[in-house]
Formats: structure tokens, sequence, C-alpha cells
């Protein structure tokens, strides 16, 4: 009989505590990457300037706090990430990783309009949209501006740009208001004020670290500017448990004080188990997507091949929206790679749950300026409550169902 002896029990113990104490994408990475420096998100306890020190004797350097989920967004030596992780103090390391971005007979479909007609705009409520920027559209800035606020985590330029579209576009979505179309394309809540916080680049990428900071700016200044609702059409492919994942910890602590927060489902279906994060939040109303075959009748409507689905152990998407063939406000820039189509400059198609995602938050900003006093979760139970079933579609398909805005009014 062969007996191991102890000391290498302890010394294979150690390193399972200390590879579970790091993501394993970081892992797989410091395979070939060696003593190269990555972004990492640091789970730690530590201040700054005992954190900073042993960051730096290592070879690595902080980028800046995250406040927002108790962490530090740091760069970190490949090779120094297991000396790291035994250090006292050290929580876990998680790969800060890369985060991309995934209405006339829309608004029609679920009823915006209807509830436009009978005074409910979104005046008074402000969105806020975690995105690419936003560019100063005549839909936003005529007949008065509406843009009460812009933050630019990627570049730090303080007027409103948007070197994309996509964040563009997304805002026409949920506030648009038609301006340049005489009201033909309009948004959800167009009388809505808008925030826009540049998190993503000219493509279209960001990292988790710099998507969190602007979720702490938007914490730190929702009272300033009146925010109650925050859009985010972004996603990633999880792999974190939910408790340990940097974007669903910063998710919900935007729901813990109280911001109604929208995020897309993602656009990676239609297999199971294809929701991004932080979609996966349990708390976030999660959006996927409805072809509505561009007519307002929602018999003919379809769950989009592409919109994320959840699982019998992630019931999500919460709701769904329409999101094939949108149109909304363009900017000077277009997205990368679009499929799209402009309509006299002005305004252009796009498809994907990011353009479901902010029909959902305007919905909300209706919901609250009839009732102020309605809380998130009170939003979201309403939104589900009313919404109307898509076919045979299953429940890890559609969650509750097409958005109806009329009838959520009604029950508030």
């Amino acid at each position: 009989m062969n007996l191991i002896p102890m000391f290498a029990f302890s010394k294979i113990a150690k390193e399972i505590y200390v590879s579970n104490k790091i993501d394993k994408r970081l892992l797989k990475k410091a395979l070939y990457l060696r003593s190269e420096c990555v972004p990492v998100i640091l789970y730690s306890h530590l201040s700054y300037d005992i954190l900073k020190e042993k960051i730096e004797k290592m070879g690595g350097s902080i980028k800046f706090e995250l406040p927002i989920i108790k962490a530090w967004s740091v760069n970190l030596p490949c090779d120094k990430l297991k000396n790291f992780a035994t250090l006292k103090g050290i929580h876990f390391i998680a790969e800060d990783s890369a985060v991309k971005l995934q209405l006339y007979i829309a608004t029609q479909e679920i009823a915006s309009r209807n509830a436009n007609d009978l005074g409910y705009t979104g005046k008074g409520v402000t969105i806020a949209f975690l995105d690419t920027g936003i560019y100063p559209h005549p839909d936003f800035t005529k007949p008065k501006n509406r843009i009460v606020a812009f933050h630019d985590v990627v570049n730090g330029k303080k007027q409103p740009y948007d070197d994309n579209g996509h964040g563009t576009h997304v805002a026409g979505d949920a506030a648009g208001n038609g301006y340049a179309s005489n009201g033909k394309y309009k948004g959800v809540a167009p009388e809505a004020n808008i925030v826009a916080v540049k998190v993503l680049d000219a493509y279209g990428r960001g990292l988790s670290s710099d998507i969190l900071a602007g979720m702490q700016w938007i914490l730190d200044n929702k009272d300033k500017y009146n925010i109650r609702v925050v859009s985010l059409s972004i996603g990633e492919t999880p792999s974190l448990p939910a408790f340990l994942d940097p974007l669903v910890r910063g998710v919900d602590t935007l729901w813990r004080n109280g911001l109604v927060v929208t995020v897309a489902a993602g656009n990676s279906g239609p297999n199971y188990n294809t929701i991004t994060s932080p979609g996966t939040s349990k708390n976030a109303i999660t959006v996927g997507a409805v072809d509505d075959k561009r007519t307002s009748d929602i018999s003919d409507d379809e769950i989009a091949q592409f919109s994320g689905r959840g699982s019998p152990y992630l019931y999500k998407p919460d709701i769904v929206a329409p999101g094939v063939k949108i149109v909304s406000t363009a900017s000077e820039n277009v997205p990368f790679g679009a499929d799209e189509v402009t309509i006299n400059k002005a305004y252009r198609t796009a498809t994907g749950t990011s353009m479901a995602t902010p029909m959902a938050a305007g919905a909300a900003a209706l919901l609250l300026e009839k009732n102020p006093n309605l809380t998130n979760v009170q939003i979201k139970n309403i939104l589900k409550s009313t919404a109307i079933k898509i076919d045979d579609a299953g429940l890890w398909t559609q969650g509750s169902g097409m958005i109806n805005i009329e009838e959520a009014l009604k029950k508030v």
C-alpha cells in the first residue's frame, strides 16, 4: 500500500485553496502570458496604502477603487497571481473581462403610444444609459435639451458625443421624442430626462472595471439628477457564480439602492443558458427580444432566434420587447459592422436585445411618472404580471412575455 506523505497532502490542499481564489480565466491566461500584467478586479478589505505596497512589490499597479462592489481595479503580473492570492486580506481575484454591445411599430406593439396619448411621457423621470455615449440629436435637445448630464469614463471628455452610435440608438428607443420625424419615430418615454455615461469605446468594447466606474458615478449622482432607471444594453459570457461576478455585484448594488435596472438578455440564443452577464442578476429586469415582423399585430410575433435564453436553473429573461430592425435615433457614427438601414440620416434601424432593453427602461419611467413612490420590485412585478405571452414560447425563452405598458399603467 502506497502512502502519500502528509506534506504532499498539505501542498495539494494549498494549491486547491489558492486556485479557488482566482478566476479560472486568469489561470488559463497565466499559462501563456507569464510575467505580463493583466487587468483584474480584486476583492480585498485591505487599506489603499497596504494594498498598494503589496501590489507594487509584485510588479503591479492600482488603477482605481471600485467602492460599488468593495473591490479594486488592478494590474497584476500573471506569474504572481498565485502568490498574491495567498496573502492575508485577499478574498478573490476576478478577470477584468471585456464587455461588448449586445420605433414606430415597436412602440405600438407594447402600447406605449396609447400610454403617451393618455399623458404619460416619462416627464420628470431620469433614465441613465451605460453605453457608448450619446449624440446631441434633435430628438433629445429640441424643443429643450433633455440630456441633463454626460460622464465619460473612457476618454474624459466633457461634452456629449458618441463615436460608435449604439448609445444614441438605445437612448432613442427609450426617450427619443421624434422631433426630427414629426413624432413618427418616437421612443417609449419621450419626455424623460437623459443621463449618458460613456463606458464603451468607439468599437463598442470596454472593461468591466470601466462599467463599474460608470455605475459608481450613477450611484453618486442619482439624487442630483433624479436618476430612477438605469439601462444596460451590454453583456459578456458569464464564467463566475453570480456572487463573485463583478458586473452582477454592481447591478445588485444599484438595485439595493432603489434604482430600476434593465439589462439585455444577450444575443447568444437560441440555446439554453445563453443569458449574458449582468443579465444573470436575479434582481435586474432582464429583457429578451421579440421579432414583431414590422406589424402592430402581436399574433405574428416570435421570440428572436438570437435572444438569450435561461434554463430550469435560471428563470430569465423576465420579459421581452421588440428588438428586430428597430428604428431609432442615429448619430454621426454607426456601430462597426452594423446591419442597418439609414432613414433620412436622422434615424437608422438596429437589431438585438440592446434595442429591447431600453424599451423596458422607458416603460419603468412611465410607471414612475404616474406614481413616483413605486419601488423597483413593484415595477418589476407590474411589468411581469401584465405581460402578454408570445405563442407557445417557454418560460426560459420569453419569461412572463411581451411588456404591455397600457395594462401596466392600469395596475399602478
